[in-house]
């Protein structure tokens, strides 16, 4: 989560394009993220990354996802 003040400056991407990528040089094929239909933010974020989304829901939120690591 990013505070609202530092919104908007790409930091939530960065951070989650590190933890991708480290996750690519550990032994972690999948990456997945559910995130509620409504919360556009997470949406660009996860389609930044590289992440896709998918038709299945889990708890009222939608999956995400990307293979990496091959």
């Amino acid at each position: 989560m990013v505070e609202t003040p530092w919104q908007r400056r790409g930091i939530a991407t960065e951070a989650a394009r590190g933890v991708v990528d480290w996750l690519s040089q550990k032994s972690v094929r999948t990456v997945i993220a559910h995130i509620h239909p409504e919360h556009r933010a997470s949406a660009v974020v996860a389609m930044a990354i590289g992440l896709t989304l998918t038709r299945e829901w889990h708890g009222g939120e939608v999956r995400w996802q990307r293979t990496i690591g091959e």
